[in-house]
Protein backbone atom coordinates (compact mmCIF):
# COMPACT_ATOMS: atom_id res chain seq x y z
CA UNK A 1 0.00 0.00 0.00
CA UNK A 2 1.52 3.23 -1.20
CA UNK A 3 2.40 5.67 1.93
CA UNK A 4 -0.16 8.62 1.85
CA UNK A 5 1.97 11.56 2.73
CA UNK A 6 3.74 10.05 -0.77
CA UNK A 7 0.75 9.75 -2.49
CA UNK A 8 0.39 13.78 -1.51
CA UNK A 9 3.70 14.71 -2.63
CA UNK A 10 2.46 13.03 -6.05
CA UNK A 11 -0.52 14.57 -6.43
CA UNK A 12 0.57 18.16 -5.32
CA UNK A 13 3.78 17.86 -8.11
CA UNK A 14 0.94 16.62 -10.91
CA UNK A 15 -0.94 18.89 -9.95
CA UNK A 16 1.61 21.87 -10.68
CA UNK A 17 2.56 20.35 -13.21
CA UNK A 18 -1.19 20.44 -14.96
CA UNK A 19 -1.54 23.64 -14.51
CA UNK A 20 1.98 25.19 -15.53
CA UNK A 21 2.75 23.35 -18.53
CA UNK A 22 -1.32 24.48 -20.58
CA UNK A 23 0.36 28.08 -19.85
CA UNK A 24 3.92 27.35 -20.99
CA UNK A 25 2.57 25.47 -23.93
CA UNK A 26 0.40 28.91 -24.93
CA UNK A 27 2.78 31.18 -24.54
CA UNK A 28 5.45 28.45 -26.70
CA UNK A 29 4.04 30.52 -29.91
CA UNK A 30 5.63 33.89 -29.33
CA UNK A 31 8.62 32.28 -27.45
CA UNK A 32 10.19 29.00 -27.93
CA UNK A 33 11.72 29.63 -24.37
CA UNK A 34 8.55 28.11 -22.92
CA UNK A 35 9.42 24.58 -24.61
CA UNK A 36 12.22 23.26 -22.54
CA UNK A 37 10.71 24.43 -19.21
CA UNK A 38 7.12 22.71 -20.08
CA UNK A 39 9.11 19.24 -21.05
CA UNK A 40 11.03 19.77 -17.72
CA UNK A 41 8.23 19.83 -15.76
CA UNK A 42 5.98 17.36 -17.85
CA UNK A 43 8.96 14.71 -17.47
CA UNK A 44 8.90 15.89 -13.68
CA UNK A 45 4.81 14.89 -13.84
CA UNK A 46 6.20 11.61 -15.43
CA UNK A 47 8.65 10.48 -13.14
CA UNK A 48 6.18 11.96 -10.10
CA UNK A 49 3.55 9.06 -11.07
CA UNK A 50 5.68 6.53 -11.36
CA UNK A 51 6.88 6.22 -7.77
CA UNK A 52 3.08 5.49 -6.53
CA UNK A 53 1.85 3.60 -9.84
CA UNK A 54 3.83 0.32 -8.64
CA UNK A 55 0.86 0.48 -5.50
CA UNK A 56 -2.20 2.29 -6.99
CA UNK A 57 -2.21 0.80 -10.52
CA UNK A 58 -0.02 -2.42 -10.54
CA UNK A 59 -1.50 -3.31 -13.96
CA UNK A 60 -0.24 -0.08 -15.55
CA UNK A 61 3.28 -0.33 -13.70
CA UNK A 62 4.93 -1.62 -16.75
CA UNK A 63 4.05 0.80 -18.73
CA UNK A 64 4.06 3.68 -16.95
CA UNK A 65 8.30 2.66 -16.66
CA UNK A 66 8.87 2.28 -19.70
CA UNK A 67 7.15 5.98 -19.96
CA UNK A 68 9.32 7.35 -17.20
CA UNK A 69 12.64 5.84 -18.15
CA UNK A 70 13.15 8.05 -20.90
CA UNK A 71 11.46 11.08 -19.36
CA UNK A 72 14.40 10.72 -17.07
CA UNK A 73 16.92 11.87 -19.75
CA UNK A 74 14.90 14.86 -20.70
CA UNK A 75 15.54 16.91 -17.23
CA UNK A 76 18.75 17.91 -17.79
CA UNK A 77 18.81 18.84 -21.58
CA UNK A 78 15.64 20.63 -21.14
CA UNK A 79 16.77 22.40 -17.66
CA UNK A 80 20.08 23.87 -19.18
CA UNK A 81 18.45 24.54 -22.83
CA UNK A 82 15.94 26.82 -20.52
CA UNK A 83 18.94 28.52 -18.22
CA UNK A 84 21.42 29.28 -21.63
CA UNK A 85 17.61 30.73 -23.02
CA UNK A 86 16.88 32.97 -19.92
CA UNK A 87 20.79 34.75 -20.15
CA UNK A 88 21.36 34.92 -23.41
CA UNK A 89 20.99 38.16 -25.10
CA UNK A 90 19.01 36.95 -28.61
CA UNK A 91 15.84 34.92 -28.10
CA UNK A 92 16.38 30.98 -27.74
CA UNK A 93 15.07 28.83 -30.57
CA UNK A 94 15.58 25.27 -30.92
CA UNK A 95 17.75 24.23 -33.51
CA UNK A 96 19.93 20.81 -34.48
CA UNK A 97 22.83 21.60 -32.29
CA UNK A 98 20.39 22.03 -29.46
CA UNK A 99 18.53 18.73 -30.52
CA UNK A 100 21.61 16.77 -29.83
CA UNK A 101 21.80 17.10 -26.18
CA UNK A 102 18.64 15.03 -26.45
CA UNK A 103 21.15 11.86 -27.83
CA UNK A 104 20.72 9.77 -24.56
CA UNK A 105 16.89 9.93 -25.26
CA UNK A 106 17.53 7.76 -27.66
CA UNK A 107 18.92 4.68 -26.15
CA UNK A 108 16.68 5.12 -22.94
CA UNK A 109 13.90 4.67 -25.42
CA UNK A 110 15.39 1.18 -26.23
CA UNK A 111 15.29 0.22 -22.74
CA UNK A 112 12.00 1.21 -22.54
CA UNK A 113 11.27 -1.06 -25.14
CA UNK A 114 12.78 -4.14 -23.87
CA UNK A 115 11.09 -3.04 -20.46
CA UNK A 116 8.01 -3.98 -22.57
CA UNK A 117 8.59 -7.15 -23.61
CA UNK A 118 9.06 -8.49 -20.17
CA UNK A 119 6.09 -10.88 -19.13
CA UNK A 120 4.18 -9.18 -16.41
CA UNK A 121 5.32 -11.93 -13.85
CA UNK A 122 8.72 -11.24 -14.41
CA UNK A 123 8.49 -7.43 -14.23
CA UNK A 124 6.67 -7.60 -11.19
CA UNK A 125 9.26 -9.86 -10.33
CA UNK A 126 12.71 -7.53 -11.16
CA UNK A 127 10.83 -4.28 -10.41
CA UNK A 128 8.88 -4.51 -7.38
CA UNK A 129 10.29 -7.54 -5.50
CA UNK A 130 13.87 -6.48 -6.76
CA UNK A 131 14.10 -10.34 -7.16
CA UNK A 132 16.96 -12.62 -9.46
CA UNK A 133 15.62 -13.59 -12.93
CA UNK A 134 18.08 -15.81 -14.71
CA UNK A 135 17.44 -14.88 -18.38
CA UNK A 136 19.89 -13.12 -20.81
CA UNK A 137 17.19 -11.16 -21.37
CA UNK A 138 16.98 -10.02 -18.06
CA UNK A 139 20.93 -9.34 -17.13
CA UNK A 140 21.19 -7.32 -20.33
CA UNK A 141 18.25 -5.34 -19.57
CA UNK A 142 19.53 -4.77 -16.31
CA UNK A 143 23.23 -4.37 -17.24
CA UNK A 144 21.45 -1.62 -19.52
CA UNK A 145 19.99 0.14 -16.57
CA UNK A 146 22.49 0.50 -14.68
CA UNK A 147 24.57 1.87 -17.47
CA UNK A 148 22.20 4.53 -18.77
CA UNK A 149 21.54 5.39 -14.62
CA UNK A 150 25.55 6.28 -14.66
CA UNK A 151 25.30 8.14 -17.76
CA UNK A 152 22.61 9.87 -15.91
CA UNK A 153 24.17 10.66 -12.57
CA UNK A 154 27.43 12.27 -14.61
CA UNK A 155 24.58 13.72 -16.87
CA UNK A 156 23.48 15.74 -13.83
CA UNK A 157 26.62 16.61 -12.28
CA UNK A 158 27.95 17.85 -15.92
CA UNK A 159 25.10 19.88 -16.26
CA UNK A 160 24.72 21.42 -13.16
CA UNK A 161 28.89 22.73 -13.41
CA UNK A 162 27.16 24.10 -16.57
CA UNK A 163 24.81 26.05 -15.21
CA UNK A 164 26.86 27.40 -12.40
CA UNK A 165 29.61 28.99 -14.65
CA UNK A 166 27.35 30.00 -17.07
CA UNK A 167 25.32 31.87 -14.36
CA UNK A 168 28.78 33.39 -13.30
CA UNK A 169 28.92 34.87 -16.78
CA UNK A 170 25.63 36.12 -16.98
CA UNK A 171 25.73 38.17 -13.74
CA UNK A 172 28.99 39.38 -14.83
CA UNK A 173 27.51 41.05 -18.18
CA UNK A 174 24.58 41.98 -16.23
CA UNK A 175 27.55 44.77 -15.01
CA UNK A 176 28.00 45.70 -18.60
CA UNK A 177 24.34 46.42 -19.70
CA UNK A 178 22.10 47.64 -16.89
CA UNK A 179 23.02 50.15 -13.86
CA UNK A 180 20.66 48.21 -11.21
CA UNK A 181 20.19 44.49 -11.38
CA UNK A 182 16.68 44.07 -9.07
CA UNK A 183 14.76 40.90 -10.77
CA UNK A 184 17.90 40.22 -13.05
CA UNK A 185 20.43 38.20 -11.43
CA UNK A 186 18.36 35.09 -11.35
CA UNK A 187 19.05 34.57 -7.47
CA UNK A 188 15.77 32.04 -7.61
CA UNK A 189 18.60 29.81 -9.45
CA UNK A 190 21.00 29.43 -6.48
CA UNK A 191 17.96 27.60 -4.54
CA UNK A 192 16.95 25.82 -7.20
CA UNK A 193 20.50 24.25 -8.07
CA UNK A 194 20.59 23.57 -4.63
CA UNK A 195 17.43 21.77 -4.53
CA UNK A 196 18.65 19.78 -7.55
CA UNK A 197 22.01 18.71 -5.84
CA UNK A 198 19.97 17.23 -3.26
CA UNK A 199 17.91 15.37 -5.56
CA UNK A 200 21.12 14.17 -7.12
CA UNK A 201 22.46 13.44 -4.14
CA UNK A 202 19.36 11.12 -2.84
CA UNK A 203 19.84 9.13 -6.91
CA UNK A 204 22.93 8.77 -5.70
CA UNK A 205 22.68 7.21 -2.71
CA UNK A 206 19.77 4.62 -3.87
CA UNK A 207 21.65 3.34 -6.58
CA UNK A 208 25.22 2.85 -5.16
CA UNK A 209 23.88 2.17 -1.59
CA UNK A 210 22.44 -0.62 0.36
CA UNK A 211 18.40 -0.51 1.23
CA UNK A 212 19.32 -0.05 4.73
CA UNK A 213 21.20 2.73 4.46
CA UNK A 214 19.02 4.08 1.59
CA UNK A 215 16.15 4.07 4.15
CA UNK A 216 18.20 5.70 6.89
CA UNK A 217 18.77 8.55 4.83
CA UNK A 218 16.92 8.79 1.67
CA UNK A 219 13.32 7.51 1.71
CA UNK A 220 10.70 7.80 -1.31
CA UNK A 221 8.83 10.88 0.55
CA UNK A 222 12.33 13.44 1.78
CA UNK A 223 12.99 12.57 -2.83
CA UNK A 224 9.32 13.57 -3.56
CA UNK A 225 9.29 16.90 -0.86
CA UNK A 226 12.49 18.05 -3.03
CA UNK A 227 11.26 17.46 -5.92
CA UNK A 228 7.70 18.83 -5.36
CA UNK A 229 10.51 22.32 -3.97
CA UNK A 230 12.22 21.93 -7.19
CA UNK A 231 9.11 21.96 -9.53
CA UNK A 232 7.48 24.80 -7.41
CA UNK A 233 10.03 26.55 -7.71
CA UNK A 234 10.92 25.97 -11.63
CA UNK A 235 6.53 26.73 -12.16
CA UNK A 236 6.50 30.29 -9.87
CA UNK A 237 9.46 31.77 -10.83
CA UNK A 238 9.85 30.47 -14.57
CA UNK A 239 6.35 31.75 -15.53
CA UNK A 240 7.35 35.36 -14.54
CA UNK A 241 10.95 35.41 -15.61
CA UNK A 242 11.69 36.65 -18.52
CA UNK A 243 14.85 36.89 -20.29
CA UNK A 244 17.09 40.18 -19.30
CA UNK A 245 19.36 40.06 -22.11
CA UNK A 246 17.32 39.11 -24.84
CA UNK A 247 14.58 42.15 -23.87
CA UNK A 248 16.92 44.69 -24.53
CA UNK A 249 16.15 44.84 -28.60
CA UNK A 250 19.61 43.40 -29.77
CA UNK A 251 22.06 45.50 -27.57
CA UNK A 252 24.88 43.29 -27.83
CA UNK A 253 28.12 44.16 -26.11
CA UNK A 254 30.05 40.81 -28.12
CA UNK A 255 31.84 43.02 -30.43
CA UNK A 256 29.73 42.19 -33.39
CA UNK A 257 31.05 43.74 -36.40
CA UNK A 258 27.07 44.35 -37.46
CA UNK A 259 26.79 46.89 -34.16
CA UNK A 260 29.90 48.40 -35.22
CA UNK A 261 28.55 49.45 -38.70
CA UNK A 262 26.04 51.56 -37.44
CA UNK A 263 27.80 54.01 -34.84
CA UNK A 264 28.03 57.50 -35.99
CA UNK A 265 31.64 57.49 -34.03
CA UNK A 266 32.86 54.63 -35.81
CA UNK A 267 33.84 56.04 -39.84
CA UNK A 268 37.25 56.23 -39.46
CA UNK A 269 37.93 52.25 -38.57
CA UNK A 270 40.93 50.74 -37.90
CA UNK A 271 41.35 47.46 -38.58
CA UNK A 272 44.06 46.62 -36.00
CA UNK A 273 42.21 44.42 -33.20
CA UNK A 274 42.01 45.66 -29.65
CA UNK A 275 44.25 43.79 -26.73
CA UNK A 276 41.29 42.96 -24.93
CA UNK A 277 39.95 39.45 -26.45
CA UNK A 278 36.62 40.43 -26.01
CA UNK A 279 36.90 43.06 -28.43
CA UNK A 280 38.81 41.83 -30.99
CA UNK A 281 36.94 42.11 -33.66
CA UNK A 282 36.41 45.66 -33.06
CA UNK A 283 37.67 48.28 -34.70
CA UNK A 284 37.20 51.09 -32.26
CA UNK A 285 41.04 53.09 -31.95
CA UNK A 286 42.01 55.13 -28.72
CA UNK A 287 40.79 58.89 -30.28
CA UNK A 288 37.92 57.23 -31.00
CA UNK A 289 37.42 55.61 -27.29
CA UNK A 290 38.78 59.20 -25.70
CA UNK A 291 36.09 61.18 -27.50
CA UNK A 292 33.15 58.08 -26.75
CA UNK A 293 34.33 58.61 -22.90
CA UNK A 294 33.75 62.35 -22.84
CA UNK A 295 30.50 61.86 -24.51
CA UNK A 296 29.55 59.72 -21.92
CA UNK A 297 30.93 61.27 -18.95
CA UNK A 298 29.05 64.98 -20.43
CA UNK A 299 25.58 63.04 -20.67
CA UNK A 300 25.92 62.28 -17.09
CA UNK A 301 26.97 65.61 -15.78
CA UNK A 302 25.24 67.51 -17.90
CA UNK A 303 21.86 65.21 -18.46
CA UNK A 304 21.91 63.46 -15.27
CA UNK A 305 20.68 60.19 -16.71
CA UNK A 306 21.92 58.54 -13.80
CA UNK A 307 18.81 59.38 -11.87
CA UNK A 308 16.69 57.04 -13.84
CA UNK A 309 16.88 54.16 -12.00
CA UNK A 310 15.87 51.73 -15.50
CA UNK A 311 19.32 53.21 -16.99
CA UNK A 312 20.73 50.47 -19.43
CA UNK A 313 23.23 50.64 -21.93
CA UNK A 314 20.86 50.54 -24.58
CA UNK A 315 19.38 54.00 -23.43
CA UNK A 316 22.46 55.51 -23.33
CA UNK A 317 23.35 54.37 -27.06
CA UNK A 318 20.18 55.97 -27.94
CA UNK A 319 20.66 58.91 -26.50
CA UNK A 320 24.30 59.64 -27.53
CA UNK A 321 23.62 57.84 -30.55
CA UNK A 322 26.93 55.67 -30.81
CA UNK A 323 27.10 51.69 -30.46
CA UNK A 324 26.60 49.85 -27.18
CA UNK A 325 29.00 47.66 -28.15
CA UNK A 326 31.58 50.79 -28.77
CA UNK A 327 30.12 52.17 -25.22
CA UNK A 328 30.98 49.01 -23.50
CA UNK A 329 34.73 48.65 -24.97
CA UNK A 330 35.07 52.21 -23.93
CA UNK A 331 34.01 51.62 -20.34
CA UNK A 332 35.91 48.59 -20.23
CA UNK A 333 39.28 49.95 -21.62
CA UNK A 334 39.52 53.65 -21.69
CA UNK A 335 37.99 54.28 -18.03
CA UNK A 336 38.65 50.58 -16.47
CA UNK A 337 35.12 50.36 -15.40
CA UNK A 338 31.56 48.48 -16.20
CA UNK A 339 28.40 50.28 -17.39
CA UNK A 340 27.14 49.07 -13.87
CA UNK A 341 30.22 51.10 -11.76
CA UNK A 342 29.84 53.63 -14.35
CA UNK A 343 26.73 55.02 -13.37
CA UNK A 344 26.61 54.09 -9.77
CA UNK A 345 29.78 56.30 -9.46
CA UNK A 346 27.91 58.61 -10.55
CA UNK A 347 25.04 58.26 -8.17
CA UNK A 348 27.44 58.61 -5.47
CA UNK A 349 28.90 61.24 -6.58
CA UNK A 350 25.56 62.81 -6.53
CA UNK A 351 24.32 61.12 -3.16
CA UNK A 352 27.56 62.48 -1.03
CA UNK A 353 26.21 65.99 -1.07
CA UNK A 354 22.80 64.91 0.31
CA UNK A 355 24.61 62.80 3.17
CA UNK A 356 26.78 65.33 4.64
CA UNK A 357 23.58 67.98 4.32
CA UNK A 358 22.05 65.44 6.99
CA UNK A 359 18.39 66.47 5.87
CA UNK A 360 17.07 63.18 4.11
CA UNK A 361 17.05 59.84 5.19
CA UNK A 362 19.56 56.92 3.73
CA UNK A 363 16.67 55.83 1.47
CA UNK A 364 15.34 59.04 -0.12
CA UNK A 365 18.46 59.59 -0.85
CA UNK A 366 19.16 56.51 -2.47
CA UNK A 367 15.90 56.57 -4.29
CA UNK A 368 16.46 60.37 -5.42
CA UNK A 369 20.09 59.57 -6.96
CA UNK A 370 18.86 56.59 -8.99
CA UNK A 371 18.94 53.51 -7.04
CA UNK A 372 15.91 51.09 -6.52
CA UNK A 373 17.00 49.98 -2.74
CA UNK A 374 18.92 51.11 0.31
CA UNK A 375 20.67 47.31 -0.06
CA UNK A 376 21.98 48.44 -3.49
CA UNK A 377 23.12 51.90 -2.36
CA UNK A 378 25.35 51.05 0.51
CA UNK A 379 26.77 48.50 -1.13
CA UNK A 380 27.50 50.64 -3.71
CA UNK A 381 29.16 53.46 -1.85
CA UNK A 382 30.79 51.32 0.46
CA UNK A 383 32.29 50.18 -2.80
CA UNK A 384 32.82 53.54 -4.50
CA UNK A 385 33.95 55.55 -0.55
CA UNK A 386 35.22 52.34 1.07
CA UNK A 387 32.91 53.41 4.14
CA UNK A 388 29.15 53.17 4.94
CA UNK A 389 26.88 56.49 4.25
CA UNK A 390 27.40 57.39 8.43
CA UNK A 391 31.41 56.81 8.55
CA UNK A 392 31.53 58.84 5.64
CA UNK A 393 29.26 61.87 7.17
CA UNK A 394 31.48 61.65 9.95
CA UNK A 395 34.84 61.28 8.94
CA UNK A 396 34.10 64.68 6.78
CA UNK A 397 32.58 66.60 9.35
CA UNK A 398 35.84 65.51 11.74
CA UNK A 399 37.82 66.47 9.34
Amino acid sequence: MADPIEIILTMMIVGQVCISVPILLSRAVKSALNWPLALFLFASGILALNSVTSSLLPEYYAVCTAIAFPALFLLCPSLWCYVEGLTDDIPWQFNKKRLYRYILVLPALLISGMILFLPSDVHTAVFIHDEEINSPFVSTLLVGLLIMMLLWLVQCAYTLLKIVRRLNQYRKKLKDVFSNHDKKELNWMNWLLLIAVSVWLCSLVTVFSSSLFDQALFNNNMEMFLSLLLIWCMSHFGLQQKPPLATLGGCDTRGSSKEQSNSSDGNNANDKPVAAKKYQRSALDKTQSDRIATKINSAMEQDKLYLDSNLSLQQLSKHLNISPNYISQTLNETLSMSFFDFVNHWRIEAAKPQILANHSTVLDIALDVGFNARSSFYKAFKQVTGQTPSEYRKGQVNS
